[in-house]
């Protein structure tokens, strides 16, 4: 592949927080951070920062595509990770490491999400970058770096074009099997370096509150089972988590079902809830709207069942059945609990 001109001008950096939980995967945005650096032939430089981010974490972010790998610890950091410790702690490892110094474009990605998003919004504004949000795509040009962030809730794009600087963008991951062509992973000094920082962060206060709930987290899951407005209410959502137990999924629903009550917000998929990447969703009473699919994954499997033969969802699933879910349900979990 031919270099972009100019390309040689850029710098890649992966700001990626590291708290050990299934919240957050970031390792999949240094995936696409490789394969932009790949057509810029320039190098990715990770940065892990948590309490005590381990070796394990740099052969991972090595595997995905890392040229080369800072381990950055604060013992003062809480999990789950605080935005309000990470902006103050990865604007002085930055520092720390002139991370800014000699190109004349750096692009700062952070993993999509609820705290991907506010870092690069607050980090471009402490350290006087261009936030450019959260982006669907970032691709280079003889112009420089060309970002694409959906609008409208998908319905348009926004194209920006920054002349350079540095850029701070959140971007969803590649999946593994999309992008495998990372490094071997090396413990080598040059590769793999350690960095404990010595600033004083503020005190943050979590605090946990028991909800009850026991079901299946939607981050992760490899199956999501996920109902609409077509459910008519909470009946149809205790069939749907039945299925979503016989299959070892997850019970998502859409913006109406949560407005009408019969599933808990925390469980809402969509532009204004949850993003999912299962491998199979499962949408039952689901029209399909732009907004509902923005939170699912390009890579899911998506199967309908809806009545309306002419909704949206049969646009991008797989397998649809058109039925009333009255019809399908029982005799679905009946024959997989026989199985």
């Amino acid at each position: 592949m031919t270099p972009i001109a100019g390309a040689d001008s850029l710098k890649l950096l992966v700001l990626v927080p590291i708290d050990d939980s299934d919240s957050l995967d970031p390792f999949p945005t240094i995936a696409v951070a490789a394969a932009i650096a790949r057509r810029a032939s320039a190098a990715v430089h990770a940065i892990l920062l948590g309490a005590a981010p381990q070796e394990a974490h740099g052969r991972e972010a090595l595997l995905a595509g890392a040229d080369r790998v800072f381990l950055v610890s604060h013992p003062q950091l809480r999990l789950p990770v605080q935005t309000d410790q990470l902006v103050p702690a990865f604007a002085q490892t930055l520092s720390e490491l002139d991370a800014f110094g000699g190109s004349a474009t750096t692009l700062a990605l952070l993993p999509a999400g609820s705290i991907g998003d506010e870092l690069a919004a607050r980090l471009a504004a402490r350290l006087g970058g261009i936030p450019l949000g959260r982006c669907s795509e970032i691709e280079l040009t003889n112009a420089g770096v060309v970002a694409h962030r959906p609008a409208f809730g998908g319905r348009a794009q926004v194209v920006l074009a920054p002349s350079g600087g540095t850029l701070f963008a959140a971007i969803r991951g590649l999946k593994r099997s999309q992008d495998n062509t990372g490094r071997a992973a090396s413990s080598d000094a040059a590769i793999l370096r350690r960095i404990e920082l010595k600033i004083v962060l503020p005190e943050t206060e979590v605090r946990y509150q028991e909800t009850g709930e026991r079901q299946a987290r939607l981050e992760g899951a490899k199956i999501v089972v996920s109902g609409g407005r077509g459910m008519g209410g909470q009946e149809g959502f205790a069939l749907l988590q039945q299925l979503a137990d016989c299959l070892g999924g997850a019970l998502g629903g859409s913006l109406p079902s949560v407005d009408a009550g019969w599933v808990p917000v925390a469980r809402q998929i969509g532009q204004s809830g949850k993003y999912v990447d299962p491998e199979l969703y499962i949408a039952v009473g689901i029209s399909g709207t732009p907004q509902h699919l923005a939170g699912v994954g390009p890579n899911a499997r998506i199967l309908a069942i809806n009545r309306d033969a002419q909704a949206d969802i049969f646009r991008v699933a797989e397998i649809g059945v058109v039925a009333d879910w009255q019809a399908v349900l029982p005799a679905l979990i009946e024959a997989l609990r026989a199985s």
